[in-house]
């Protein structure tokens, strides 16, 4: 009974102090308006959204609506901040985590898409962006070095995987950027040899084969080779409880441009290398196994390949995905260890200088409802390591300033720089 009453005035509050703030008047200069919400900080996350929805960004300096490009992403523009220094966000949420990420997906079936997006244009040369999710929040400032080393020692993080085509391959870059500048090193191992073709000896190591024992294809992706880097550190007393000299952080791309392709088969056993037709079950079953399993793999959906190369070129084409998503599925829950947590990243949108944008996107956005239906009751579950992410095909459409009109696929490396650090915040948080 205290507990219900409790939770009744706290309800109670928080709906009194929601219509309070909403019937004021807000403050139409950036200093007063931090100010002004600093005063109201609320954890719950519907409070949390409706202050957001309140904000008059005009009356701040900002361009732009919720309804920016007639997408469901707000996008707000200061196009003249006068100093280097963004204010830290107005309202205080929730720190965003992986299980609160599985909530929304439990609660709205689907993957969680809604925020605001914040651009400062500093003296009129420096962008900076941030996204302000409805119902969490991530940081607006740099991860440090001491919350890097951290994160990295006390949840024992020794490999991180990115799996997937040239976006996964610059979010790896991008990666590779926030951990040089935060450890002590991250030095480029190796890479496969051929640029198109998959190398048979990247990923069988040292163990002996004949070209007759496998059948390694085109990757239909230029410059997707995988790689491996090393990054090492030293913690210190500051960074974690003991001190872990000399440690290390392996780093890999893999490149896969398919849902389900034969594109590394081997043919007979090879050591521990089975024999098998489907490449991501030689990835998930063999290849990560013959040395330590990842501790992280970031799983982009390669359907911008589907649709440029494969299986979903034309409209009405989507249904082809679900039995390769099915078949992938069940290598996952079937092979990963509960060890290891792997984020799905949806594909950002396709800039609409591509000539076919026009029907290239909206089978990319139908892809995407394919996969978070096949995928909710994994992504939605408290109880296993298959983490969801943002729908980044809805948070890449309303920021046409990091589009690439040349290259219509891919985005300017700030973007990769903006959810390489979201990714590592929120496993962080987790």
């Amino acid at each position: 009974m205290r507990q219900q009453i409790i939770a009744f005035l706290l309800s109670v509050t928080i709906l009194w102090s929601t219509i309070y703030l909403n019937n004021k008047i807000l403050p139409q200069n950036n200093s007063a308006f931090v100010d002004y919400f600093r005063q109201h900080v609320f954890g719950d996350r519907i409070a949390c959204a409706s202050l957001w929805d309140r904000i008059n960004f005009t009356e701040l300096g900002f361009t732009g609506s919720p309804n920016f490009g007639k997408y469901a992403v707000a996008m707000y523009e200061h196009l003249n901040w006068k100093s280097s220094n963004i204010p830290p966000s107005p309202i205080t949420c929730p720190a965003c985590t992986n299980l609160l990420l599985k909530e929304v997906v439990r609660n709205n079936h689907q993957i969680p898409f809604n925020g605001t997006w914040l651009r400062y244009v500093i003296n009129k040369t420096t962008d900076r962006y941030h996204f302000h999710p409805r119902f969490c929040s991530f940081s607006e400032k740099a991860l440090t070095k001491r919350y890097v080393r951290r994160c990295l020692a006390m949840k024992n993080i020794r490999k991180l995987v990115t799996i997937g085509d040239s976006n996964s391959l610059r979010l790896m870059n991008a990666i590779v950027r926030i951990l040089s500048t935060s450890l002590d090193s991250c030095k480029f191992v190796v890479i496969e040899s051929w640029s198109k073709k998959s190398d048979p000896k990247y990923y069988l190591r040292n163990v002996p084969f004949n070209l007759s024992d496998v059948s390694f294809l085109d990757y239909t992706c230029s410059g997707c080779a995988s790689r491996r880097y090393i990054c090492s550190y030293n913690t210190t007393g500051e960074d974690t409880e003991r001190k872990i000299e000399n440690r290390k952080v392996e780093l890999e791309q893999i490149v896969n441009t398919k849902i389900i392709d034969g594109g590394r088969r081997i043919k007979v056993k090879l050591g521990q290398f089975l024999p098998t037709n489907i490449s991501q079950e030689f990835i998930l079953r063999d290849y990560f196994r013959a040395e330590h399993y990842p501790d992280i793999i970031l799983y982009q959906t390669p359907f911008t390949h589907e649709i440029y190369f494969g299986m979903i070129k034309t409209p009405g084409t989507t249904g082809r995905l679900w039995e390769p998503l099915k078949k992938l599925r069940k290598l996952i829950t079937k092979y990963v260890p509960s060890t290891t947590a792997i984020y799905w990243l949806p594909n950002q949108d396709i800039c609409e200088s591509d000539s076919r944008a026009s029907f290239r996107n909206p089978l990319l956005r139908e892809s995407i409802d394919v996969f978070s239906e096949e995928m909710e009751s994994i992504l939605g579950s408290p109880s296993n390591n298959i983490f969801p992410f943002f729908d980044l095909f809805e948070l890449s459409r309303p920021i046409k300033s990091l589009h690439l009109v040349k290259d219509p696929p891919h985005l300017q490396p700030k973007w990769y720089d903006i959810i390489a650090k979201y990714i590592l915040e929120l496993h962080c948080n987790s």
